[in-house]
């Protein structure tokens, strides 16, 4: 069997780019190289951040990256493409725009499987930038999920993970994802998102965390990967 080729705009940090592919072939439900995703991956680690853009921190717009990538990979033979970051899609129709091969939208995939799941309100712990734009919420609307985020102590605490621990090459232990995820559940949340790559890279393995099932977008995105490249998926991966 020969899969389509995802073309994989990485860099966004490279850790959680790392966990992606690792995830990539985890889930696909392969017995042999052949039977696993052709993808193309482009580690751009010189895209500008995201966050600081959208906060005004920095007026170096990551957009011309990402589309000088996508297109990139497009040139490349990629059938699709996939942005294994939250905060960057942001940016998704402009990048769409400048290819003419589907890119995955990584958080509206995220809301339509929180749906499915029967979730109603959903915490997401993500950086400044995805909350500023509210990303999540606007995707979960249509489906009818809300969504909260944490307070100014919680989300201070979400960065402190995402820059000083997994983006700084440092541990990050299971158990810090128990305080944040109790916070939520004061908010009556009955899940939990993983709303930032880095964190995914981080708790991933997570299933469960004070109570409430998590959902990492990333892993529904490669599932969608998997099922876009033709793929089978390894049965019960959520």
């Amino acid at each position: 069997m020969t899969t389509k080729l995802a073309g994989v705009l990485g860099g966004t940090g490279p850790a959680a780019t790392a966990y992606f592919l690792k995830r990539l072939v985890d889930f696909t439900d392969a017995e042999r190289d052949q039977d696993h995703v052709r993808a193309i991956v482009h580690n751009d680690t010189a895209t500008p951040d995201r966050t600081d853009f959208i906060l005004g921190k920095s007026d170096v717009s990551p957009l011309p990256y990402l589309v000088e990538d996508a297109r990139l990979l497009q040139r490349c033979g990629c059938d699709f493409l996939v942005m294994p970051c939250n905060t960057a899609h942001c940016l998704f129709a402009e990048v769409q725009a400048a290819v003419d091969i589907p890119l995955i939208h990584m958080i509206e995939e995220t809301m339509a499987h929180c749906r499915a799941r029967g979730f109603d309100r959903v915490g997401v712990l993500a950086t400044e930038g995805t909350v500023a734009t509210n990303m999540f919420g606007q995707a979960g609307r249509p489906h009818g999920v809300d969504v909260r985020y944490p307070g100014p102590e919680g989300q201070a605490e979400v960065d402190r993970i995402i820059y000083d621990a997994v983006k700084a090459g440092r541990p990050v232990a299971p158990e810090e994802l128990g305080p944040l995820s109790a916070l939520m559940m004061e908010e009556g949340c009955d899940a939990l998102i993983l709303g930032c790559t880095e964190l995914s890279a981080a708790f991933g393995e997570n299933r469960r965390a004070s109570g409430v099932p998590v959902v990492d977008p990333l892993d529904v995105l490669v599932v969608r990967t998997i099922e876009a490249a033709g793929a089978p998926v390894k049965p019960r991966v959520f």
